[in-house]
């Protein structure tokens, strides 16, 4: 039986830390776009497991991704990763982004897995298109310019990992109900303003991480 890690935070912005996914037998029936995926059980790794709020983690180990006992121990015996981290307004100038995900791929490295993806943001650089959109993300690069710069920090650690990465970048991400799955682009959307539910994040990630064609490679939802 396979198994696999997973890393989110907390939808206010807690910084959060890795889980582990384990595969079971595939379900027999399935919509077209889930066709031969596996159920997937969880490990959560944060810093307060209150903060779950009822989150399907098979199993939590609490600690902070600056920890490398707690990360190891999270990512051991995982065949994938899921970062996707988040910052509060007053923590901008903490380097999570990249000193995070630096900490994370060298666990990797450690125990031998290979499969990396990053939830990360499409405001900045040449993930915005459009003329609206790169208005927007010059204002949010002066108003954010500490998590921006942590943003391409962290692309940096990613894209010279040699791990088998994609990097997700969602426009704008929200509460609520599913919308439904929409396949993800290769390349920015433009003029796009998609608001992407958590819960169709979580099935993209579910999505793209068993499938080659996104390795080493931007999703745009």
């Amino acid at each position: 039986m396979s198994r696999a890690a997973a890393e989110r935070g907390a939808p206010d912005g807690e910084a959060g830390e890795p889980h582990r996914l384990r595969r079971h037998r595939p379900r027999r029936t399935r919509p077209a776009h889930r066709r031969g995926r596996r159920r997937l059980a969880t490990t959560a790794h944060v810093r307060d497991p209150a903060r779950l709020a009822g989150a399907p983690a098979g199993r939590i180990v609490t600690g902070s991704v600056f920890e490398r006992d707690t990360v190891l121990d999270a990512l051991d015996g995982a065949d994938a990763v899921v970062v996707a981290f988040g910052l509060r307004r007053r923590e901008r100038r903490t380097p999570l982004y990249a000193q995070g995900t630096r900490h994370v791929v060298d666990a990797m490295h450690l125990l031998g897995v290979h499969r990396l993806l990053v939830v990360s943001e499409a405001a900045y650089g040449d993930h915005v298109q459009g003329a609206v959109q790169r208005g927007l993300a010059k204002l949010y690069g002066t108003v954010a310019a500490p998590a921006v710069r942590g943003r391409r920090e962290q692309d940096a650690v990613v894209t010279a990992s040699g791990l088998d990465w994609t990097v997700v970048r969602p426009t704008v991400l929200t509460e609520g109900p599913p919308r439904g799955y929409r396949p993800p682009a290769t390349a920015p959307r433009r003029a796009d303003t998609y608001r992407l539910t958590y819960a169709d994040l979580a099935e993209l990630i579910l999505q793209a991480l068993p499938d080659p064609a996104t390795y080493r490679r931007s999703l745009y939802p």
